[in-house]
């Protein structure tokens, strides 16, 4: 799997939005480190949404003050796809992870909590496409 850039309040969007809240208490590169639930404005859907859990299927979870950070490629709720702007603090889709030099001491990105175990009905191939195309429902095959 590959490692996904962390986002980060004033990051972008495939809509040509920004992300307007992170952590109070973690930041990279001098910048608040945002995650699920967090506000991001978007001028195409003409509204502020929230940044929604990873459809990819990262094997471990990880956060900071109890929320999924959020990566590059994670959606929110209007549809519209987060961009990082850095790429020294990355999160590996397998549960190992990597903070920059900018990375403060108050947490760790990386951090790996308890395992989640795999669907036994859906393959990962199947979860990213969907993820991938913002399907409502999955298909196999």
């Amino acid at each position: 799997m590959a490692k996904r850039a962390i986002i980060c309040v004033g990051d972008t969007t495939t809509h040509g939005g920004k992300v307007l809240e992170g952590a109070p208490t973690f930041t990279l590169n001098g910048r608040n480190v945002a995650g699920v639930g967090h506000q991001v404005l978007c001028p195409r859907c003409k509204g502020i949404f929230p940044i929604l859990p990873d459809l990819l299927g990262r094997r471990y979870p990880h956060t900071i003050g109890e929320r999924d950070t959020a990566v590059d490629g994670m959606r929110t709720a209007c549809g519209a796809e987060l961009i990082a702007s850095q790429g020294t603090g990355t999160i590996d889709d397998v549960g190992a992870g990597e903070r920059g030099d900018g990375g403060s001491p108050g947490g760790s990105a990386a951090a790996a909590a308890a395992a989640v175990a795999p669907s036994p009905t859906l393959c990962l191939e199947c979860l990213k496409a969907a993820a991938k195309k913002a399907a409502t429902m999955v298909a196999r095959g």
